[in-house]
């Protein structure tokens, strides 16, 4: 049920695009990438959505100095990087603390309304799996349905990324 409910919103997140050669989309499986949050949730300081040629990017900006990045692309695969900004220096914090810090933010966002429960049931598999994970690698967190956890630095400080993808990062096809 879990891979039915994430890939139900993960897909929802495309919109059907009309066939025109102008469309970069117009041959992809989903069409072009659309927002996943709404304006107006709490928490959320401000919100922006941009659809570039190849990709979107919407950026989140919380009470609390999170900032969060979501990078959408891929055609016939969807490939959905969340970049988390974070605002506290963490240096050498091990595999662990990346893991658990994926758990907390995917629990934060689910927590956002109804429309974004399932981001704590994301939150609940990356945790049931957490011993399986290795950082920087994807793993298969239901069929068809794959988490990679990255810990970076930014000018911005610490960067938690974590990549959903119907098929493992790096591949041909999440390209």
């Amino acid at each position: 049920m879990f891979a039915f409910l994430i890939l139900f919103t993960v897909s929802s997140c495309m919109e059907e695009a009309p066939s025109s050669s102008a469309d970069p989309f117009a041959d992809c499986r989903y069409g072009a990438p659309k927002p996943i949050f709404n304006e107006g949730l709490r928490s959320v300081l401000q919100h922006g959505f941009q659809l570039e040629e190849e990709r979107a990017v919407e950026d989140l900006s919380f009470e609390d100095g999170l900032q969060l990045s979501i990078i959408q692309t891929g055609c016939d695969y969807i490939h959905q990087e969340f970049r988390f900004y974070l605002t506290q220096p963490y240096k050498a914090a091990p595999s662990s603390y990346w893991i658990q810090e994926a758990i907390n933010k995917f629990n934060r966002l689910g927590h956002l309304g109804p429309a974004y429960v399932i981001y704590a049931s994301l939150a609940d598999a990356i945790k049931e799996r957490s011993m399986e994970l290795t950082l920087g690698q994807s793993t298969e967190l239901q069929p068809g349905f794959f988490a990679k956890i990255d810990d970076g630095r930014t000018e911005k400080g610490n960067l938690l990324i974590v990549t959903l993808s119907e098929q493992p990062s790096g591949s041909v096809a999440s390209k």
